[in-house]
């Protein structure tokens, strides 16, 4: 049996794998939120999402894929940081309320 991290620790832990996890969500969801915003806000400008992908990479490249990233990226974060440091302490909470080891799986 392992040893549970220090509850900092692992808060700290909780934190960045929520970090990472909204940079990662954000990073490959992004263009695809782009093209769809493109395409909703000038209907008949694009043929299809493809077409849509491609006219915005040749115009400005894969920067203008990407427009609009800050936002996004911040609001990802700070959200699934939050999240999964908020799951990681209601599980500890669950464990001590049901009287279960701190290492035990729930």
């Amino acid at each position: 049996m392992t040893m549970a991290p220090h509850p900092v620790v692992q808060a700290i832990i909780d934190l960045s794998a929520g970090a990472i996890g909204g940079a990662a969500c954000v990073f490959s969801g992004q263009p695809l939120d782009t093209a769809k915003v493109k395409m909703q806000t000038f209907p008949t400008l694009y043929r299809g999402f493809v077409h849509c992908v491609v006219s915005t990479y040749k115009q400005v490249g894969v920067r203008g894929l990407y427009q609009g990233t800050t936002p996004a990226l911040m609001a990802n974060i700070a959200e699934n940081s939050v999240l999964f440091m908020s799951y990681g302490f209601c599980q500890q909470v669950i464990r001590f309320a049901a009287g279960l080891h701190k290492d035990a799986v729930l």
